[in-house]
């Protein structure tokens, strides 16, 4: 932030305290702008109470910041002073005590606006010096007697209106609240006025409720596609994807000779990471499941995409095979991309037949465990989420089929975060 330098002896001009002013108010500006963002508008304070007795309502003191003019008026006396000056600045606006505002009629919806501008305030008759007598000082300018404004206030005044009305140039106009008047009403009894976005968390608030909160919140759980919302006050997202299991081999043989002991099916792989969101731009998180595989087939992908770009993946386990007649390979896990926490391959499945050697081709385990075993003439479905089927050895008859059993669906987890 700029500041002034003054040396001693040096004699004093009007603009070297006016651009004190300008300077305090462009370094609030900057301030402003780190915390809410820069173009940002932001209100505190400015409390709305409905009256119980009539249409109107009380409005508190407080501040709204907004980006401006710097100067929309010369900023100092007659022939002194700054000229007017443009440039956009986020300002400060204020409102210092409570002030009613009468809503104009019932049966309406009515936004309660902020209208913010700066005005020079405070006429006080100043003592100018008097070059013909140095020694007596002249009342006012020219010794007119006139009162000068001594203070350039940048204050809010408020009205209730449908929609919202003109305002100079130089200021700007805010919607703080909105209120539903119902026809006939006589008073604002029960009603209340819904605060608009311009009310933000304060840093406190930020620290000690919505951050400990967002923190403390269990994940949400989603087991079937979904449109997800972002909230006001989020600017990240937590998520963690898990794709489908993948179902067991099945058997067609009582014998070692033929395709007797069925592998397990792949769990899904698991993708996690926390991401940044954007309340503005109106986006919403589009969330894929993934199913659980059936019988030697695949499972499905899970995924989650925000303004049509993929977020995070987590692909299927595969299911499981006979690679021979008599051979049946675990099937391989499922691969995960786009986390930044991690990307996690699922469990393989267990080995079912290897020739004359039969091992126990059960289900790869999900993130919570789960995996179907291998059963006698059926595999065992799968139980948790992600997790492959069991393959089935035996079967009642030669040559007829005992299914592998079923992987269990995907899911995705997500929590919004500040």
């Amino acid at each position: 932030m700029d500041r002034a330098i003054v040396y001693p002896g040096a004699i004093p001009v009007d603009t070297d305290l006016l651009r004190i002013g300008k300077y305090t108010k462009a370094g609030i500006g900057a301030l402003a702008d780190m915390v809410y963002g820069p173009g940002s508008i932001a209100a505190s304070g400015l409390t709305c109470t409905p009256s119980s007795t009539d249409l109107s309502v009380m409005i508190g003191a407080g501040t709204i910041t907004a980006p401006s003019v710097m100067d929309v008026n010369t900023f100092g006396g007659i022939g002194g002073g700054y000229e007017p000056d443009k440039t956009i600045t986020t300002c400060q606006y204020q409102n210092e005590s409570l002030v009613r505002v009468t809503i104009p009629s019932s049966g309406a919806t009515y936004t309660l606006f902020g209208i913010c501008s700066e005005q020079d305030v405070d006429p006080v008759v100043l003592p100018f010096f008097n070059a013909a007598n140095p020694s007596q000082t002249q009342a006012g300018m020219n010794n007119n007697g006139e009162g000068l404004p001594i203070r350039r206030h940048a204050g809010i005044t408020f009205v209730a209106a449908t929609q919202a009305p003109p305002v100079p140039e130089g200021s700007i106009i805010v919607a703080l609240y909105t209120l539903d008047i119902p026809s006939n009403a006589t008073s604002l009894q029960g009603i209340q006025g819904q605060p608009g976005k311009v009310f933000w968390p304060t840093i406190p608030e930020l620290a000690t409720q919505t951050l400990l909160k967002a923190v403390s919140t269990p994940m949400q759980l989603v087991e079937t596609g979904v449109s997800v919302s972002i909230p006001a006050w989020a600017n990240r997202v937590e998520l963690r994807v898990i794709g489908g299991g993948g179902g067991g081999a099945s058997s067609s043989s009582i014998s070692l000779k033929g395709s007797f002991s069925g592998a397990g099916g792949g769990a899904g792989g698991d993708a996690w990471g926390i991401y940044h969101v954007n309340t503005t731009d109106g986006g919403l998180l589009e969330v894929s499941v993934g199913y659980g595989g059936t019988t030697e087939q695949a499972g499905g992908t899970s995924l989650v995409t925000y303004n049509g770009q993929t977020l995070l993946q987590a692909n299927g386990g595969q299911g499981g095979s006979f690679y021979a007649p008599s051979g049946s390979a675990g099937a391989s896990g499922g691969t995960a991309l786009g986390g930044n926490i991690w990307n996690q391959i699922g469990t393989f499945g267990g080995d079912g037949q290897a020739g004359d050697a039969c091992f126990s081709g059960n289900g790869g385990d999900g993130p919570w465990g789960g995996g179907g075993r291998c059963g006698a003439n059926g595999g065992r479905d799968a139980t948790r989420f992600g997790s492959g089927g069991g393959g089935a050895y035996t079967t009642v008859t030669e040559g007829t089929q005992s299914k592998g059993g079923a992987g269990y669906g995907g899911c995705v987890m997500y929590r919004f975060l500040p």
